[in-house]
């Protein structure tokens, strides 16, 4: 019966994930299609000016035509053109920049030479595919995580000539030796701009800025960066760069901000109206009414300059990550993270306050007081988890918020994170890279409010899945 039960349980859950999934898509469509028009509507564009000078019609037409921004905003309409069809495939060429591996001239020889007619002739219709993959990776170049692949298909390729062509399996052999088991994370790249050909289903009605858009968002394609700073650069490449540094600053604020504002709330409301309640509230204030932006400055001047505690500002310890030398990148985050931690803690400890003293007044406290339980075991056996509903009900938001960025922070501490590219996109009007993040923002909310919702199961058995 347990097992059933569970089952029972998890088919709930299942249900209710996956109906709270289906309706965020409408939300999400709509929140992309707002985002897309009131981004253009902002006055300039992204090829307005080149650094300080501003940029000649010619080439503002030239850069909006190569990038798609010369269609229709929203609908092709039929009659914009006398070849205008429905639905047809097209032969579409992409081109971003990406980082190639610098290989020896013996590998890009071998690359050559495997993709030659007479190798195509001798191996058959089989080895089309790969054969026209190699020759792609020989005339584009090869990226760090495409080489492992590279290296199964020439070793495949050089047990299948062993037979016939044993000079030319010896010199793969050769070439691919120094990359078996080798961490390709430690070779050296060249940045490149490398061109793409697909075959796509297009229709001519949604040939517009709106319609590509959603098209390639369905690839989990944000397109290429218009701005200054990373143009030609793929959207979903910068936030796969940026989105860990943020969200790592993020889990750290949220989890400080819970270790410090849930135990101050449970002080203050046991200590209802005497100076432990004062003390907390008086924190909870000026954690509230202090905005990050004065506060960030605040610690950097106290903390880092006068005491000389942390270091002040250094980016590159967040572009190596916590593996590199995980006690300078505590330092390096503590400051940043209790600016965070200093707003979000005051407003769960204020909501955690308020929520436990309403449940300290209930029926069935008293009841576990009369019995003789000890105060403790009453106000964290019996109270403080039915206290937390209000508070887990802010933490969705809050940490759908710090996972994207947080703006501010990251530009007063230069870390180089999403929000300090979200700032300066909005600058440069890189239109792709504003509604990437924005659409990235609305996943992570409705995610985090589905977590918050199925948390609400945990803390009140009361409350059931609906699938």
């Amino acid at each position: 019966m347990r097992i059933i039960r569970i089952l029972a349980e998890f088919s709930g859950m299942a249900g209710f994930m996956a109906q709270r999934l289906l309706a965020s898509i409408p939300v999400l469509f709509v929140l992309t299609l707002v985002s897309f028009v009131m981004i253009r509507a902002i006055p300039g564009g992204p090829f307005v000016t080149s650094g300080q000078r501003a940029t000649s019609t010619e080439v503002i037409a030239a850069m909006e035509r190569y990038y798609g921004l010369d269609r229709p905003l929203l609908l092709n309409l039929p009659g914009s053109s006398p070849d205008w069809q429905l639905l047809h495939y097209v032969n579409e060429d992409i081109s971003e920049r990406v980082e190639i591996l610098n290989l020896p001239m013996a590998f890009k020889a071998v690359l050559q030479a495997v993709t030659q007619e007479p190798v195509r002739a001798e191996l058959g219709e089989g080895w089309r595919n790969r054969l026209d993959r190699l020759a792609f990776y020989a005339d584009q170049g090869i990226r760090r995580e495409e080489m492992p692949q590279v290296v199964n298909d020439l070793s495949d390729l050089s047990a299948a000539l062993a037979d016939t062509q044993l000079t030319l399996a010896a010199q793969i052999e050769a070439a691919i030796d120094p990359y078996r088991g080798q961490d390709l994370a430690r070779l050296p790249v060249s940045p490149a701009l490398r061109t793409e050909t697909r075959r796509v289903l297009y229709s001519d009605l949604f040939q517009s800025q709106f319609g590509n858009y959603v098209f390639n968002l369905l690839r989990l394609n944000f397109g290429p960066s218009l701005g200054v700073t990373n143009r030609g650069r793929m959207v979903h490449y910068i936030i796969r760069e940026k989105l860990p540094i943020s969200f790592a600053l993020g889990v750290m604020a949220v989890g400080t901000a819970i270790l410090m504002g849930i135990p101050l709330g449970v002080v203050a409301a046991v200590n209802h109206n005497r100076w432990p309640d004062y003390g907390a509230m008086f924190f909870a204030v000026i954690g509230r009414a202090v905005p990050n932006i004065v506060l960030g400055p605040v610690l950097i001047i106290f903390f880092a300059v006068k005491l000389k505690l942390f270091p002040v500002i250094n980016p590159y310890v967040w572009l190596a990550g916590p593996q590199s030398d995980p006690g300078q990148y505590i330092l390096t985050a503590f400051l940043p993270v209790m600016t965070l931690a200093m707003g979000m803690s005051a407003s769960i400890a204020r909501l955690t306050r308020a929520s436990l003293l309403q449940v300290l007044s209930q029926e069935y406290i008293r009841t576990a007081r009369a019995k003789g339980l000890h105060e403790r075991a009453v106000v964290y056996g019996h109270g403080l988890r039915n206290s937390l509903i209000p508070v887990v009900t802010i933490l969705g938001p809050l940490l759908a918020a710090v996972l994207t960025g947080t703006f501010v922070v990251e530009l007063v501490f230069a870390i180089p994170g999403l929000g300090d590219t979200f700032v300066t996109s909005v600058t440069t009007r890189d239109y792709n890279l504003l509604v990437g993040v924005t659409v990235l923002y609305a996943f992570f909310l409705v995610v985090a409010n589905i977590l918050v919702d199925m948390v609400y199961v945990w803390l009140d058995p009361r409350i059931k899945f609906r699938d």
